[in-house]
């Protein structure tokens, strides 16, 4: 008779995945949202005028392809990686990042053009891990349950939300310029403040990395997983018969070593493709049998139309009272007085931020919802849902952007609540379809077939978004006056 299995006691380890989740896309998210910092330390003279006018579009560039290079890497050799490489080296790194950037964010006296070249490489290293941090944490929580694996996705929405509204705050707390932009010392506390925060969360995640063992429920899921190698201790806790494989193990190579997937026996897998092959599997529709292609096409159209405009374009947007023409925007609006005259001002993009971001946590909570919830909607109408989302973020082009050099576009959309509704839809829209096709897409898939589903679906994102930075470039260039 099996030993009582062990619970997760008020949650804890579940709290540990969500936030995991979190620290999963801060360093994406914590240099999306510092606009307006960047948008005056790279002014510092002497500056390099290019990086200036497009440097949001270049750190998304920069940021996704270091992320779909180490994206490709992983779909091949992923298996061959131990946790501690793919979750609390990752994490470590960005930790020292974060602190370095936090540290250099007080060196006023520092030009724009080498602000510059600490910056972009810190992006392309960050990016990196955050592939690593991808695969590493979902395959972690997929040894403990699909609770768990749900607990990251949620930390991730999570996030998002914490990290925009941090940005907003903090920029709140400085002293606003009057008419005037902001220059390096009015920017610099705030920006300290800000990613010494961030860096403090990464912090939480890394010794929250440390204590899963030292849980009871932890230590228990990782000697089942082999993660733990303790045959005696394993022993006590369950026996063979009463045995629930976990949905992630460890397996022993050849040599001895360890890696952090699991593996079917040759018996179970030939059994699998038995059935497989008696499955009539041409008898379906063309689109059925493709249908984790399309959700896959789907997630890269969704991510590529984000992009696009969001953050590369939508982070210029001021308000139409703000007295700047050209970007940055004035700091406050000096008719308007206390704290409309700042959110008229510099917290206008901050805004835009916050907003974003609860679209897309409000997206995703209501992909548990309606028909789309009870099951897998049909993959192209899926992908038209992606389709109609360029209306969406095409609305960005119109509003009252503050470039660097005048925007040549009408402005049809001079309203404020104009930029906060559509760029709200944008993120809405965003975190309830990628919420839906993650749900459903295993569902396409074979059994033989289930390891392309993360693999997959991570690059299908990050080659949306690298894609969609390209796009962002090439508006940002041809509807500005050079």
């Amino acid at each position: 008779m099996a030993k009582e299995e062990v619970t997760d006691r008020y949650g804890i380890v579940y709290i540990i995945f969500v936030l995991l989740g979190t620290g999963t896309l801060l360093p994406w998210n914590v240099f999306l949202t510092e606009k307006e910092f960047y948008d005056v330390r790279l002014h510092v003279v002497p500056f390099n005028g290019y990086i200036t006018e497009n440097f949001m579009s270049l750190f998304c560039l920069v940021f996704n392809t270091a992320n779909l290079i180490a994206l490709a890497f992983l779909v091949k050799f992923q298996k061959h990686l131990s946790l501690r490489v793919l979750v609390l080296q990752p994490l470590v790194i960005t930790f020292i990042m974060l602190l370095s950037t936090a540290a250099l964010a007080v060196r006023t006296e520092i030009p724009g053009d080498l602000m510059a070249k600490f910056t972009l490489p810190s992006l392309a290293l960050m990016g990196l891990c955050m592939a690593f941090l991808q695969g590493g944490t979902m395959q972690l929580a997929a040894i403990f349950s699909i609770s768990h694996i749900r607990g990251v996705v949620s930390g991730i929405a999570v996030g998002g939300l914490v990290t925009s509204i941090l940005s907003f705050v903090s920029q709140l707390r400085a002293q606003g310029g009057g008419g005037e932009p902001q220059s390096a010392e009015e920017v610099a506390p705030a920006a300290f403040m800000y990613f010494s925060a961030s860096a403090a969360v990464i912090g939480a995640c890394i010794v929250s990395y440390w204590a899963i063992p030292l849980l009871p429920y932890g230590r228990y899921k990782l000697l089942l997983a082999g993660i733990i190698d303790d045959p005696k201790e394993r022993k006590m806790l369950t026996v063979d018969e009463d045995y629930e494989e976990p949905l992630l193990t460890v397996v022993e190579n050849a040599d001895g070593a360890s890696t952090s997937t699991g593996q079917r026996s040759e018996t179970t897998r030939a059994a699998i493709i038995s059935v497989e092959s008696d499955y009539s599997l041409y008898s379906r529709t063309w689109q059925a049998r493709h249908a984790f292609q399309i959700y896959c096409a789907a997630l890269f159209l969704c991510l590529c139309v984000t992009m696009s405009t969001h953050p590369g374009l939508s982070s210029f947007i001021c308000s139409v009272d703000n007295p700047a023409k050209v970007s940055p925007c004035a700091a406050s609006v000096a008719s308007t007085p206390g704290i409309m005259g700042r959110i008229q001002g510099d917290l206008f993009v901050p805004l835009l931020f916050v907003l974003f971001s609860l679209g897309d946590f409000l997206g995703r909570f209501l992909s548990g919802y309606g028909p789309w919830a009870r099951g897998a909607p049909k993959p192209l109408s899926i992908l038209g849902y992606a389709v109609l989302r360029c209306g969406v973020a095409a609305a960005i082009l119109f509003c009252h952007l503050v470039t660097p050099t005048p925007w040549l576009l009408d402005e049809y959309l001079r309203k404020d609540y104009w930029p906060w509704a559509v760029v709200l839809l944008l993120g809405a829209t965003q975190g309830h379809l990628i919420s839906t096709i993650c749900m459903h897409a295993p569902s396409t898939l074979m059994p033989t077939e289930q390891y392309k589903y993360g693999p997959f679906t991570s690059f299908a994102i990050s080659a949306g978004c690298f894609v969609g930075s390209f796009v962002s470039m090439g508006l940002s260039s041809a509807f500005q006056a050079h």
